[in-house]
This record gives C-alpha cells, structure tokens and sequence, in this order.
C-alpha cells in the first residue's frame, strides 16, 4: 500500500492518491487501509513520504559522500535523475515535490512532513561537500536541491533529460569555479588545507 500510494503520489501528487486509486492500485482490501492507516489518506501519505526520504537519502548519500569532485558529484545526480525520468517516459518526478504543489490552507501537518524531508535531504548533500567552507555547506546544498526540482519539472515538462542535464552542467560548473578545493580530487579525498 505504502509503495503504491507513493507511486501515486510520484505520478499525479496527493490529488492521484486517493483511497480508492491505492486500492486499486495495491490490490488490497479497502478495509486494509484503514486497519494499518487509521488516520486514512494523511496517514498512508506520510508513511509513503517517508519511504521517499529514505529511498531518495539514500541516493543523495551514495553520490554526495564518495571522494569526488563536488562537479562530479553534482553532474552524477543530475544524469542519473535525467535517466530515472526518461526510463519511466517522464511520468513520475518527486513525490515530496508534488505533495508540496497540492498543499492547501488545512494541510500544515503535511507541509511539516515535506519541509522535514527537504531539510533532511539538504542535510545528507551538505555533509558531503568536501572543500566547502563549514559556514556554506548548508546553503549550497539548498541550491543543489532547488535547482534538482526545478529541472525535474521541467524535464517532465518537456518530456526529455535535457533541462537536468543542461541545469546539472551548468551548476556544477559554477560550483567548481566558486570552490576550487572542492573541485580537486586531492582535496575531496581528505587533502590537507594550507594556512
């Protein structure tokens, strides 16, 4: 139930991840929802963002903490989503992304469930930037991760890879000119700074 309601959510966002569309979808008995997800589509919504904060944490971790290149690291995402996209032909971007789209007034429980996953993903990039100053590690992860939406949109939008791969070279580029020992292999596998 939960990796439908987040396939779902991937597809159409909260709007598309109904009770009945999970049923379907699952294949479960509708009473079964209820019985494991007594709070009901909040509840199930949840635990399938949450599912999301671990699946997609864990890819950020496996590109952002390896010794390499902060530009490597950022143009690795940015193709490896762009051929995520396209083997599913565009239909399905970030759940948190499309919950975030659908929230109303009367949603601020969820609102805090997707601004604690945004902050949770910006936390594991901004531990693997290696060479970035401490004081800016934070902020540059929050670009890393809001230029990744935008081209997810977009290249869902368009219905091609290009935008993420476009946005990912050009980030990477400005990102290797700001923080040249972050660029440096030497230096993102434990090089000593001088001074």
């Amino acid at each position: 139930m939960i990796l439908a309601t987040l396939d779902l959510l991937r597809q159409s966002g909260l709007s598309g991840a109904g009770i009945n569309q999970v049923v379907a979808a699952s294949a479960a008995p509708r009473g079964s929802v209820y019985h494991y997800f007594p709070g009901g589509k909040l509840e199930l919504t949840t635990a399938a963002l949450k599912e999301a904060e671990r699946g997609v944490g864990q890819r950020f971790r496996d590109i952002f903490h390896k010794s390499t290149p902060i530009a490597t690291k950022v143009a690795s995402l940015f193709a490896a989503a762009g051929n995520s996209l396209e083997g599913n032909q565009f239909t399905r971007g970030c759940p948190v992304a499309a919950v975030t789209l659908d929230i109303e007034r009367d949603s601020e429980d969820l609102r805090a469930v997707c601004r604690g996953i945004f902050d949770s993903w910006q936390e594991i990039i901004a531990a693997g930037l290696n060479g970035v100053p401490r004081a800016e590690r934070r902020g540059v992860a929050r670009l890393i991760l809001a230029t990744f939406e935008g081209a997810l949109i977009l290249s869902r939008a368009e219905a091609t890879k290009e935008p993420l791969l476009r946005a990912g070279k050009s980030l990477a580029g400005v990102l290797a000119l700001r923080f040249p020992t972050a660029s440096s292999p030497q230096r993102a596998k434990g090089g000593r700074r001088r001074g």
